[in-house]
Protein backbone atom coordinates (compact mmCIF):
# COMPACT_ATOMS: atom_id res chain seq x y z
CA UNK A 1 0.00 0.00 0.00
CA UNK A 2 1.16 3.46 -0.81
CA UNK A 3 0.64 6.11 1.62
CA UNK A 4 -0.70 9.09 -0.11
CA UNK A 5 1.81 11.82 -0.51
CA UNK A 6 -0.42 14.67 -1.76
CA UNK A 7 -0.44 17.04 -4.75
CA UNK A 8 2.95 17.00 -5.71
CA UNK A 9 2.58 17.71 -10.11
CA UNK A 10 6.37 18.45 -10.33
CA UNK A 11 7.70 15.82 -9.33
CA UNK A 12 9.14 12.01 -10.38
CA UNK A 13 5.62 10.72 -11.76
CA UNK A 14 6.99 7.11 -10.74
CA UNK A 15 7.10 8.54 -7.02
CA UNK A 16 4.56 5.99 -5.13
CA UNK A 17 1.78 7.83 -3.32
CA UNK A 18 2.54 11.29 -5.15
CA UNK A 19 -1.01 12.77 -6.90
CA UNK A 20 -0.29 14.25 -10.21
CA UNK A 21 -3.58 16.01 -10.39
CA UNK A 22 -6.64 16.37 -7.68
CA UNK A 23 -9.38 18.42 -7.12
CA UNK A 24 -11.35 19.51 -3.76
CA UNK A 25 -8.59 17.75 -1.51
CA UNK A 26 -7.13 18.86 1.31
CA UNK A 27 -3.99 17.26 3.08
CA UNK A 28 -4.08 16.50 6.82
CA UNK A 29 -1.82 14.57 9.39
CA UNK A 30 -3.45 11.02 8.03
CA UNK A 31 -3.63 11.61 4.59
CA UNK A 32 -6.27 13.33 2.74
CA UNK A 33 -9.75 14.30 2.34
CA UNK A 34 -12.07 16.34 1.00
CA UNK A 35 -12.91 20.14 0.94
CA UNK A 36 -15.70 21.99 1.93
CA UNK A 37 -18.45 23.42 -0.02
CA UNK A 38 -18.60 26.84 0.61
CA UNK A 39 -21.70 27.89 1.99
CA UNK A 40 -23.39 31.29 2.52
CA UNK A 41 -24.05 31.84 6.57
CA UNK A 42 -27.44 33.74 6.22
CA UNK A 43 -26.02 37.49 6.00
CA UNK A 44 -27.29 39.65 3.91
CA UNK A 45 -25.08 40.31 0.26
CA UNK A 46 -23.67 43.59 -0.02
CA UNK A 47 -24.18 45.58 -3.52
CA UNK A 48 -20.67 46.50 -3.49
CA UNK A 49 -17.47 44.68 -4.61
CA UNK A 50 -16.30 43.55 -1.36
CA UNK A 51 -12.34 44.95 -0.98
CA UNK A 52 -10.97 44.16 2.40
CA UNK A 53 -12.49 42.42 5.22
CA UNK A 54 -11.95 42.25 9.00
CA UNK A 55 -13.02 39.90 11.98
CA UNK A 56 -11.56 41.18 15.77
CA UNK A 57 -12.65 40.78 19.20
CA UNK A 58 -12.36 44.67 21.71
CA UNK A 59 -10.77 44.86 24.99
CA UNK A 60 -14.33 44.16 26.42
CA UNK A 61 -14.43 40.68 24.62
CA UNK A 62 -16.79 41.81 21.37
CA UNK A 63 -16.50 40.60 18.40
CA UNK A 64 -16.59 42.91 15.26
CA UNK A 65 -16.77 42.26 11.44
CA UNK A 66 -16.13 45.30 9.57
CA UNK A 67 -16.05 44.79 5.49
CA UNK A 68 -15.02 47.48 3.11
CA UNK A 69 -16.62 47.62 -0.32
CA UNK A 70 -15.73 50.25 -3.54
CA UNK A 71 -17.76 52.92 -2.30
CA UNK A 72 -18.62 52.09 1.58
CA UNK A 73 -17.71 50.92 4.92
CA UNK A 74 -19.88 48.28 6.21
CA UNK A 75 -20.02 46.45 9.97
CA UNK A 76 -22.09 43.60 10.45
CA UNK A 77 -25.30 43.75 12.53
CA UNK A 78 -27.04 40.83 13.14
CA UNK A 79 -27.88 39.26 9.95
CA UNK A 80 -27.55 42.57 7.86
CA UNK A 81 -24.65 45.10 7.06
CA UNK A 82 -24.97 48.72 8.96
CA UNK A 83 -23.41 51.23 6.67
CA UNK A 84 -20.49 53.03 9.06
CA UNK A 85 -18.61 54.82 6.19
CA UNK A 86 -18.99 58.71 7.75
CA UNK A 87 -18.64 61.37 6.32
CA UNK A 88 -17.05 61.63 2.20
CA UNK A 89 -19.31 58.44 1.23
CA UNK A 90 -19.67 57.12 -1.39
CA UNK A 91 -16.13 56.54 -2.16
CA UNK A 92 -14.37 55.63 -4.95
CA UNK A 93 -11.02 53.45 -5.18
CA UNK A 94 -9.43 52.92 -7.64
CA UNK A 95 -10.09 49.68 -10.09
CA UNK A 96 -7.55 47.30 -7.64
CA UNK A 97 -7.16 49.37 -4.57
CA UNK A 98 -8.11 47.54 -1.93
CA UNK A 99 -9.06 48.96 2.05
CA UNK A 100 -6.19 47.72 5.09
CA UNK A 101 -8.03 47.36 7.97
CA UNK A 102 -6.79 46.87 11.23
CA UNK A 103 -7.91 46.91 15.33
CA UNK A 104 -5.99 48.86 17.97
CA UNK A 105 -8.21 48.65 21.50
CA UNK A 106 -11.44 49.28 20.90
CA UNK A 107 -11.05 51.22 17.89
CA UNK A 108 -11.12 50.27 13.90
CA UNK A 109 -8.61 51.26 11.84
CA UNK A 110 -9.67 51.79 7.52
CA UNK A 111 -7.09 53.33 4.75
CA UNK A 112 -6.31 53.16 1.36
CA UNK A 113 -4.33 55.35 -0.64
CA UNK A 114 -7.53 57.36 -2.27
CA UNK A 115 -9.55 57.83 1.02
CA UNK A 116 -6.93 58.13 3.37
CA UNK A 117 -7.09 56.64 6.78
CA UNK A 118 -9.99 56.68 8.92
CA UNK A 119 -11.05 55.30 12.47
CA UNK A 120 -14.08 53.97 14.21
CA UNK A 121 -14.78 53.56 17.86
CA UNK A 122 -18.55 51.80 18.44
CA UNK A 123 -19.83 54.21 15.52
CA UNK A 124 -19.29 55.50 12.29
CA UNK A 125 -15.31 56.01 10.57
CA UNK A 126 -14.12 59.24 10.62
CA UNK A 127 -11.02 60.42 8.84
CA UNK A 128 -8.06 61.15 10.98
CA UNK A 129 -6.47 64.39 10.60
CA UNK A 130 -2.88 64.48 10.05
CA UNK A 131 -2.34 61.11 9.21
CA UNK A 132 -0.48 59.40 6.03
CA UNK A 133 -2.94 57.76 3.50
CA UNK A 134 -1.53 54.08 3.79
CA UNK A 135 -1.81 51.64 1.34
CA UNK A 136 -0.57 48.87 4.73
CA UNK A 137 -1.75 49.25 8.43
CA UNK A 138 -0.73 46.68 10.98
CA UNK A 139 -1.29 46.90 14.98
CA UNK A 140 1.24 46.16 17.72
CA UNK A 141 2.96 47.10 20.54
CA UNK A 142 0.70 50.05 21.34
CA UNK A 143 1.10 51.63 17.87
CA UNK A 144 -0.66 51.44 14.53
CA UNK A 145 2.08 51.21 11.39
CA UNK A 146 1.46 52.32 8.20
CA UNK A 147 3.09 51.88 4.87
CA UNK A 148 3.29 52.70 1.44
CA UNK A 149 2.01 56.07 2.28
CA UNK A 150 1.36 59.86 0.74
CA UNK A 151 1.27 62.81 2.87
CA UNK A 152 1.57 66.60 2.93
CA UNK A 153 5.68 66.28 4.38
CA UNK A 154 6.85 63.49 2.06
CA UNK A 155 4.34 63.46 -0.77
CA UNK A 156 4.31 59.96 -2.91
CA UNK A 157 6.53 56.98 -0.51
CA UNK A 158 5.83 54.13 -1.77
CA UNK A 159 9.40 52.89 0.51
CA UNK A 160 7.86 54.30 3.60
CA UNK A 161 6.50 53.55 6.60
CA UNK A 162 4.92 55.34 9.48
CA UNK A 163 4.01 54.67 13.27
CA UNK A 164 1.96 56.87 15.19
CA UNK A 165 2.18 57.98 18.72
CA UNK A 166 2.38 55.15 21.51
CA UNK A 167 -1.21 54.18 22.30
CA UNK A 168 -2.36 57.10 20.40
CA UNK A 169 -3.46 55.81 16.90
CA UNK A 170 -4.89 59.69 16.19
CA UNK A 171 -1.39 61.21 17.06
CA UNK A 172 0.46 61.43 13.73
CA UNK A 173 3.10 64.39 14.33
CA UNK A 174 6.28 62.80 14.33
CA UNK A 175 7.90 63.39 18.51
CA UNK A 176 10.20 62.05 19.96
CA UNK A 177 8.37 62.00 23.32
CA UNK A 178 5.13 60.24 21.94
CA UNK A 179 7.58 57.88 19.51
CA UNK A 180 5.36 58.63 16.59
CA UNK A 181 8.12 58.52 13.61
CA UNK A 182 8.55 57.67 9.68
CA UNK A 183 11.19 56.12 7.84
CA UNK A 184 11.59 54.93 4.27
CA UNK A 185 13.12 51.46 3.21
CA UNK A 186 15.63 52.29 0.50
CA UNK A 187 17.98 48.65 0.56
CA UNK A 188 16.54 47.37 -2.39
CA UNK A 189 13.93 49.04 -5.37
CA UNK A 190 10.34 49.34 -5.24
CA UNK A 191 6.78 49.61 -3.58
CA UNK A 192 6.22 47.99 -0.37
CA UNK A 193 3.60 45.37 -0.99
CA UNK A 194 2.90 43.81 2.32
CA UNK A 195 3.13 43.99 6.02
CA UNK A 196 1.90 41.80 9.15
CA UNK A 197 3.27 41.21 12.32
CA UNK A 198 4.84 38.39 13.46
CA UNK A 199 5.63 37.96 17.32
CA UNK A 200 6.57 41.07 18.55
CA UNK A 201 8.43 42.38 15.06
CA UNK A 202 6.61 43.89 11.96
CA UNK A 203 8.07 41.48 8.85
CA UNK A 204 7.80 43.92 5.84
CA UNK A 205 7.84 42.73 1.94
CA UNK A 206 8.37 44.19 -1.22
CA UNK A 207 8.22 42.57 -4.63
CA UNK A 208 11.75 40.92 -3.71
CA UNK A 209 13.05 41.62 -0.76
CA UNK A 210 12.22 41.23 2.87
CA UNK A 211 12.52 43.08 5.82
CA UNK A 212 12.04 42.58 10.28
CA UNK A 213 11.24 45.71 11.83
CA UNK A 214 11.50 45.57 15.65
CA UNK A 215 11.19 48.16 18.90
CA UNK A 216 14.31 49.86 19.89
CA UNK A 217 12.77 52.22 21.96
CA UNK A 218 13.86 56.08 21.85
CA UNK A 219 15.11 57.66 19.59
CA UNK A 220 15.43 55.34 16.10
CA UNK A 221 12.09 53.72 17.65
CA UNK A 222 12.14 50.96 15.12
CA UNK A 223 15.19 49.76 13.41
CA UNK A 224 14.36 47.61 10.00
CA UNK A 225 16.81 44.86 8.64
CA UNK A 226 17.03 43.52 5.37
CA UNK A 227 16.81 39.70 5.73
CA UNK A 228 16.57 38.55 1.97
CA UNK A 229 17.37 40.67 -0.82
CA UNK A 230 15.48 38.43 -3.67
CA UNK A 231 12.45 36.93 -2.45
CA UNK A 232 9.44 39.36 -1.41
CA UNK A 233 5.58 39.22 -1.36
CA UNK A 234 2.97 39.60 -4.58
CA UNK A 235 0.25 41.66 -2.33
CA UNK A 236 -0.69 43.46 0.40
CA UNK A 237 -3.30 40.54 1.51
CA UNK A 238 -0.60 37.70 0.20
CA UNK A 239 0.73 36.50 3.66
CA UNK A 240 -0.78 35.00 6.39
CA UNK A 241 0.61 34.21 10.02
CA UNK A 242 0.21 31.28 12.14
CA UNK A 243 1.80 32.40 15.54
CA UNK A 244 5.18 31.14 14.86
CA UNK A 245 5.96 32.24 10.72
CA UNK A 246 4.56 33.73 7.98
CA UNK A 247 3.29 31.94 4.70
CA UNK A 248 3.39 33.94 1.52
CA UNK A 249 3.09 33.96 -2.22
CA UNK A 250 6.03 35.16 -4.02
CA UNK A 251 6.79 35.99 -8.00
CA UNK A 252 7.81 32.67 -8.35
CA UNK A 253 7.07 30.29 -5.72
CA UNK A 254 5.60 29.74 -2.18
CA UNK A 255 7.62 30.38 1.03
CA UNK A 256 7.29 30.72 4.87
CA UNK A 257 9.63 32.87 7.00
CA UNK A 258 9.88 32.16 10.31
CA UNK A 259 11.87 35.46 11.16
CA UNK A 260 15.22 34.31 10.91
CA UNK A 261 15.18 32.73 7.33
CA UNK A 262 13.05 32.82 4.07
CA UNK A 263 12.90 29.41 2.48
CA UNK A 264 10.54 28.12 -0.52
CA UNK A 265 7.85 25.75 -0.07
CA UNK A 266 6.85 24.72 -3.99
CA UNK A 267 10.17 23.59 -5.59
CA UNK A 268 10.57 19.85 -6.20
CA UNK A 269 6.51 19.66 -5.83
CA UNK A 270 4.65 22.12 -7.62
CA UNK A 271 6.68 25.28 -8.01
CA UNK A 272 7.02 24.56 -12.28
CA UNK A 273 3.07 23.80 -11.93
CA UNK A 274 2.50 27.11 -10.29
CA UNK A 275 4.83 29.19 -12.26
CA UNK A 276 2.60 28.30 -15.24
CA UNK A 277 -0.70 28.22 -14.06
CA UNK A 278 -0.67 31.78 -12.79
CA UNK A 279 -1.19 35.02 -14.26
CA UNK A 280 1.55 36.77 -13.48
CA UNK A 281 -0.12 40.48 -14.61
CA UNK A 282 -2.95 39.84 -11.69
CA UNK A 283 -1.07 38.52 -8.62
CA UNK A 284 -1.04 41.57 -6.64
CA UNK A 285 -4.68 40.34 -5.71
CA UNK A 286 -3.64 36.55 -4.34
CA UNK A 287 -4.68 35.95 -1.10
CA UNK A 288 -3.30 33.67 2.04
CA UNK A 289 -5.04 32.44 4.68
CA UNK A 290 -3.88 30.41 8.10
CA UNK A 291 -6.91 27.82 8.79
CA UNK A 292 -5.97 27.61 12.77
CA UNK A 293 -8.55 24.95 13.07
CA UNK A 294 -7.00 22.76 10.52
CA UNK A 295 -3.69 24.10 10.53
CA UNK A 296 -4.04 24.20 6.92
CA UNK A 297 -2.23 27.42 4.82
CA UNK A 298 -3.92 28.35 2.12
CA UNK A 299 -3.46 30.61 -0.93
CA UNK A 300 -5.57 32.10 -3.45
CA UNK A 301 -4.21 33.21 -6.52
CA UNK A 302 -5.84 34.44 -9.90
CA UNK A 303 -4.93 31.78 -13.00
CA UNK A 304 -4.46 32.85 -16.73
CA UNK A 305 -7.75 31.74 -17.47
CA UNK A 306 -9.82 33.15 -14.10
CA UNK A 307 -10.36 36.56 -15.91
CA UNK A 308 -8.62 38.61 -12.98
CA UNK A 309 -10.77 36.78 -10.30
CA UNK A 310 -8.62 34.48 -7.49
CA UNK A 311 -10.15 31.38 -9.44
CA UNK A 312 -7.26 28.55 -8.11
CA UNK A 313 -6.33 27.35 -4.50
CA UNK A 314 -3.77 25.80 -2.72
CA UNK A 315 -3.66 24.07 0.36
CA UNK A 316 -0.71 23.25 2.08
CA UNK A 317 0.09 21.01 5.91
CA UNK A 318 3.06 22.37 6.93
CA UNK A 319 2.70 19.24 9.63
CA UNK A 320 3.53 16.98 6.84
CA UNK A 321 4.67 18.76 3.96
CA UNK A 322 1.47 17.84 1.93
CA UNK A 323 0.04 19.62 -0.73
CA UNK A 324 -3.73 19.58 -2.22
CA UNK A 325 -5.91 21.85 -4.15
CA UNK A 326 -9.26 23.42 -3.31
CA UNK A 327 -10.29 26.22 -6.08
CA UNK A 328 -12.66 28.66 -4.92
CA UNK A 329 -13.57 32.32 -6.44
CA UNK A 330 -13.37 34.96 -3.54
CA UNK A 331 -12.94 38.17 -2.95
CA UNK A 332 -11.74 38.43 0.80
CA UNK A 333 -10.65 36.27 3.30
CA UNK A 334 -11.97 36.72 7.10
CA UNK A 335 -11.70 34.42 10.57
CA UNK A 336 -15.82 34.67 11.53
CA UNK A 337 -17.19 33.90 14.63
CA UNK A 338 -20.18 32.14 14.43
CA UNK A 339 -22.80 32.94 16.78
CA UNK A 340 -24.90 30.56 18.75
CA UNK A 341 -27.48 29.21 16.85
CA UNK A 342 -29.30 26.09 16.35
CA UNK A 343 -31.62 24.54 14.02
CA UNK A 344 -34.53 25.03 16.81
CA UNK A 345 -34.08 29.25 16.63
CA UNK A 346 -32.11 31.19 19.16
CA UNK A 347 -29.82 33.17 16.58
CA UNK A 348 -31.46 36.20 13.96
CA UNK A 349 -29.04 33.79 11.36
CA UNK A 350 -31.58 30.86 11.66
CA UNK A 351 -35.47 30.37 11.91
CA UNK A 352 -36.13 27.52 10.62
CA UNK A 353 -34.62 24.39 8.77
CA UNK A 354 -35.76 25.72 5.50
CA UNK A 355 -34.44 28.81 5.58
CA UNK A 356 -30.93 28.72 7.75
CA UNK A 357 -27.73 27.95 6.28
CA UNK A 358 -26.88 25.16 3.72
CA UNK A 359 -24.17 23.73 6.43
CA UNK A 360 -24.40 20.53 8.23
CA UNK A 361 -25.89 19.81 11.42
CA UNK A 362 -22.48 18.55 12.71
CA UNK A 363 -20.84 21.08 11.87
CA UNK A 364 -18.23 23.19 13.88
CA UNK A 365 -20.47 26.32 12.28
CA UNK A 366 -22.94 25.92 15.11
CA UNK A 367 -19.91 25.92 18.26
CA UNK A 368 -20.60 29.31 20.01
CA UNK A 369 -17.86 31.88 18.63
CA UNK A 370 -16.30 28.74 16.76
CA UNK A 371 -14.40 30.63 14.81
CA UNK A 372 -13.83 29.54 11.02
CA UNK A 373 -12.79 29.99 8.14
CA UNK A 374 -14.40 33.02 6.15
CA UNK A 375 -14.33 34.57 3.62
CA UNK A 376 -16.83 37.04 0.39
CA UNK A 377 -17.50 35.05 -2.78
CA UNK A 378 -18.17 36.63 -6.40
CA UNK A 379 -21.49 37.95 -5.27
CA UNK A 380 -20.59 39.07 -2.39
CA UNK A 381 -22.08 37.32 0.61
CA UNK A 382 -20.69 36.25 3.40
CA UNK A 383 -19.57 32.39 3.21
CA UNK A 384 -18.21 30.07 5.38
CA UNK A 385 -15.48 27.38 4.13
CA UNK A 386 -17.63 24.78 6.53
CA UNK A 387 -20.18 23.15 4.20
CA UNK A 388 -20.96 19.81 3.39
CA UNK A 389 -17.86 18.12 1.54
CA UNK A 390 -17.87 19.04 -1.60
CA UNK A 391 -17.34 16.27 -4.56
CA UNK A 392 -13.27 15.00 -5.50
CA UNK A 393 -11.41 13.86 -7.31
CA UNK A 394 -7.03 12.71 -7.14
CA UNK A 395 -4.94 11.38 -10.05
CA UNK A 396 -2.25 9.36 -9.11
CA UNK A 397 0.96 9.23 -10.51
CA UNK A 398 2.20 6.24 -12.86
CA UNK A 399 2.52 2.52 -11.02
CA UNK A 400 4.81 -0.18 -13.80
CA UNK A 401 7.68 -0.39 -14.92
CA UNK A 402 10.07 0.64 -18.07
CA UNK A 403 10.75 -2.82 -19.80
CA UNK A 404 7.87 -5.24 -18.59
CA UNK A 405 4.11 -4.68 -19.48
CA UNK A 406 1.42 -5.71 -17.08
CA UNK A 407 -1.99 -6.30 -16.20
CA UNK A 408 -4.09 -4.40 -14.08
CA UNK A 409 -7.22 -6.22 -12.31
CA UNK A 410 -8.01 -4.31 -9.25
CA UNK A 411 -7.34 -0.82 -7.67
CA UNK A 412 -7.96 -0.40 -3.99
CA UNK A 413 -7.85 2.21 -1.43
CA UNK A 414 -7.05 2.65 2.48
CA UNK A 415 -9.87 4.83 3.70
CA UNK A 416 -10.11 5.07 7.74
CA UNK A 417 -13.76 6.66 6.52
CA UNK A 418 -15.13 5.47 3.12
CA UNK A 419 -16.87 8.04 0.84
CA UNK A 420 -20.75 7.68 -0.37
CA UNK A 421 -19.65 6.99 -3.91
CA UNK A 422 -17.03 5.97 -5.70
CA UNK A 423 -15.49 5.76 -9.59
CA UNK A 424 -12.00 5.42 -11.00
CA UNK A 425 -10.99 5.38 -14.63
CA UNK A 426 -8.08 3.78 -15.65
CA UNK A 427 -5.22 4.80 -18.24
CA UNK A 428 -2.25 3.49 -19.75
CA UNK A 429 0.87 4.39 -21.33
CA UNK A 430 3.89 2.57 -23.20
CA UNK A 431 6.67 4.97 -23.09
CA UNK A 432 6.80 7.37 -19.57
CA UNK A 433 7.10 10.83 -21.79
CA UNK A 434 3.70 9.78 -23.77
CA UNK A 435 0.02 11.12 -22.80
CA UNK A 436 -2.01 8.83 -20.87
CA UNK A 437 -5.14 6.80 -22.82
CA UNK A 438 -8.13 5.77 -20.84
CA UNK A 439 -7.87 1.65 -20.72
CA UNK A 440 -11.09 1.21 -18.09
CA UNK A 441 -13.32 2.22 -15.91
CA UNK A 442 -15.20 0.85 -12.67
CA UNK A 443 -17.53 1.68 -9.65
CA UNK A 444 -15.94 1.09 -6.70
CA UNK A 445 -17.45 -2.45 -5.41
CA UNK A 446 -16.59 -4.80 -2.09
CA UNK A 447 -14.09 -2.17 -1.52
CA UNK A 448 -11.97 -1.88 -4.26
CA UNK A 449 -12.37 -1.25 -8.03
CA UNK A 450 -12.04 -4.00 -10.82
CA UNK A 451 -10.63 -2.90 -13.95
CA UNK A 452 -9.00 -4.71 -16.58
CA UNK A 453 -5.95 -2.79 -18.39
CA UNK A 454 -2.36 -3.54 -19.93
CA UNK A 455 0.34 -1.66 -20.51
CA UNK A 456 3.48 -0.40 -19.13
CA UNK A 457 2.54 2.36 -16.75
CA UNK A 458 -0.57 2.67 -15.18
CA UNK A 459 -2.51 5.59 -13.63
CA UNK A 460 -6.05 6.41 -12.11
CA UNK A 461 -8.63 8.90 -11.85
CA UNK A 462 -10.70 8.41 -8.85
CA UNK A 463 -14.07 10.51 -8.08
CA UNK A 464 -15.09 10.86 -4.57
CA UNK A 465 -18.48 11.98 -3.43
CA UNK A 466 -19.14 12.77 0.28
CA UNK A 467 -16.65 12.79 3.23
CA UNK A 468 -13.95 10.62 4.02
CA UNK A 469 -10.51 9.98 4.96
CA UNK A 470 -7.74 8.62 2.56
CA UNK A 471 -4.78 6.93 3.61
CA UNK A 472 -2.92 5.18 0.55
CA UNK A 473 -3.52 3.23 -2.70
CA UNK A 474 -2.70 0.69 -4.23
CA UNK A 475 -2.94 -0.84 -7.68
CA UNK A 476 -2.55 -4.87 -8.47
CA UNK A 477 -0.71 -5.62 -11.47
CA UNK A 478 0.51 -9.20 -12.80
CA UNK A 479 3.18 -9.88 -15.44
CA UNK A 480 2.17 -9.95 -19.26
CA UNK A 481 5.07 -10.31 -21.09
CA UNK A 482 7.92 -7.87 -22.37
CA UNK A 483 7.48 -6.88 -26.38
Amino acid sequence: MNKVLGFAPDADPTTPGLLLDCENLLPSELGMRPGPAVAPVGVAALTEDVRGALAAIDLSGNRLAICGTTQRLYSLAGSAWADVSGDGAPFALGQDERWSLAQFANSTVASCRSMGMRMATGGPFAPIAGAPKAKILASLKGFVMAFNTQDATYGDSPDRWWCSASLNAQDWVPNVATLCTTGRLVESGGEITAAHRLGDDIIVYKRRSTFVGRFTGPAEVWNFTQVDSDVGCVGMDAVCDTGKAHYFIGDDDLYVFDGVQVQPIGRGMLRDWFVEVRDPKQMHKSQAFWDKQNQLAWFFFPSVKGGGELDYGLVYHPGTNKWGRANHAIRALVRYASPAATYDGGSELVTTYDSGPAIDFDSPFWVEAQELMAGFDTRNRLVTFAGAPDASSLTTGDVGDDDQMTLCDRLVLRFKKAPAAAAATGFTKDDGGQEARQASAAIRDDAAFDLRQRGRWHSFRVDCQGDYALIGFAPRLKPAGFR
